[in-house]
């Protein structure tokens, strides 16, 4: 188990819901990852030395048929019983009703949730008040994300990702921690969530072309995973990674095991969207890929006909935990506030803002299961994979169940009441019911994520 550094300075706190990138312009499209690329032994569970040396030199691998189709087919099935597939009057066999489909949805989305925002109260919608929040602030993600993405239509499923059945064949998958342990070594954290599936459609021929969005995500995760939940081909949205990003990103964060940008790491993101070959992950339904967690990707190009359906996993070994990641909400016109990870959330005095006010909404990054810092905080070692396994030891199955970051602060999560299977969410909470006052605008949270292991910080 790591030992905590904590005399180092804290970085500054970054708002949760932020992913690292630049405004310059990608240069490069893409290249279909096809099977006959893969080193040897991508067609079984394992690691051979091929594709240790690739993933050290480009920060992936790929496993084709790792988890049987069949074994989320039931999922599948369920996904197109969901409001957003059938407000839109889509029909599973005719692909001609798939193209598009935002006309069809509601501007204000509110699907599957319960009443438990700020305690007891329905999910906020732009125009309703907000006696903790500015109108019209942020909520977080729903558990039904609809957005217009880089010319085509986007379904996040955010809600099915906390479904037990779901994370049991996708996250959890006794393959998938296979692998995880042949990559990352023990002790594995048993995920408790995966972001879901995410769901990319066809759009019509007349409107603009699909682009890359490159960007790293800014969350405390080891190893992004990707897993195919339908074939996809080249062109239709597969997910698009940077070989070789998270190794030219790496030296230049401030720690090791947090992503913490320095004034070196635009530069290197530039060069990465300037030089390096992106390729799109192509294949068959069950084949996964397994990324270093900083790697730089993007939805992919989607000029098919077909619905790129694919899931996402955060995997991480089992470590101490810092703070959870919580922002809070501006009121009278004031800016939202990020926790550091000292679990400090500063509120400007001179501000609009009371800053003794704790009636005002926070919330967290919930759709991931990494929503913790890593309480470890040393600079990056010389090799970036020094404490990786890589195939230097075969997998034990040292698969710990951790108990969740919800479980851990006691917040709901999991559908209740009412809400469908494939609801729920972490809804807002007043900030003084989960931090304490100590003046001049300050506001700490407490530290509860290593409890479980007979340790309070």
């Amino acid at each position: 188990m790591n030992q905590s550094v904590n005399d180092r300075p804290t970085p500054p706190p970054v708002d949760p819901e932020d992913a690292f990138h630049t405004s310059t312009k990608e240069t490069l499209l893409p290249l279909p990852t096809t099977p006959d690329l893969d080193p040897p032994g991508a067609d079984r569970i394992g690691l051979t030395p091929a594709e240790v040396d690739q993933f050290r030199e480009f920060g992936y691998v790929i496993k084709r048929g790792l988890v049987p189709p069949a074994e989320f087919a039931a999922i599948i099935d369920f996904w197109w019983q969901q409001p957003p597939v059938v407000s839109t009057g889509a029909v599973r066999d005719d692909p001609g009703t798939w193209i598009s489909p935002r006309r069809y949805w509601p501007r204000d989305n509110r699907w599957g949730l319960e009443d438990n925002w700020m305690g007891s109260h329905p999910w906020p919608g732009p125009t309703d008040p907000r006696p903790g929040a500015n109108i019209g602030e942020r909520v977080g993600r729903l558990p039904f994300k609809l957005t217009r993405d880089r010319a085509n239509d986007v379904w996040r499923w955010h809600g099915i990702g906390h479904d037990p059945a779901f994370v049991e064949v996708s996250a959890a998958h006794p393959s998938v921690l296979h692998m995880v342990e042949l990559l990352l070594g023990g002790p594995v954290k048993r995920p408790r969530r995966s972001r879901g599936i995410y769901a990319l459609f066809p759009k019509d021929p007349s409107e603009p072309a699909s682009r890359l969005g490159p960007h790293m995500d800014d969350n405390p995760t080891e190893l992004l995973v990707s897993m195919i939940l339908e074939d996809i081909g080249p062109r239709e949205g597969g997910f698009t990674l940077y070989p070789g990003s998270a190794q030219a990103l790496y030296p230049t964060s401030a720690q090791a095991l947090n992503w913490v940008a320095t004034e070196h790491s635009p530069a290197a993101m530039d060069d990465v969207k300037a030089n390096i070959q992106p390729i799109e992950f192509t294949g068959k339904a069950g084949d996964v890929v397994f990324c270093h967690g900083w790697t730089v990707h993007s939805a992919g190009i989607h000029d098919g006909k077909r619905i790129r359906m694919a899931a996402f996993h955060d995997l991480n070994k089992v470590r101490r935990r810092g703070h959870l990641r919580w922002t809070a909400a501006g009121k009278h016109g004031g800016p939202r506030v990020n926790c550091d990870m000292d679990g400090i959330l500063t509120i400007p005095v001179d501000g609009v803002d009371d800053p003794a006010d704790g009636w005002r909404e926070v919330t967290q990054q919930w759709l991931v299961d990494s929503n913790e810092f890593v309480l470890d905080r040393s600079p990056p070692f010389d090799d970036m994979f020094k404490q990786w396994n890589l195939g230097r030891q075969e997998a034990a199955g040292h698969i710990v169940k951790e108990p969740a970051w919800w479980e851990k602060y006691n917040m709901p999560l999991l559908p209740a009441g009412s809400v469908p299977r494939g609801g729920g969410g972490v809804p807002a909470a007043p900030l003084t019911s989960v931090a304490t006052y100590e003046g001049d605008g300050r506001w700490r949270f407490p530290l509860k994520g290593n409890n479980w292991m007979g340790q309070v910080e």
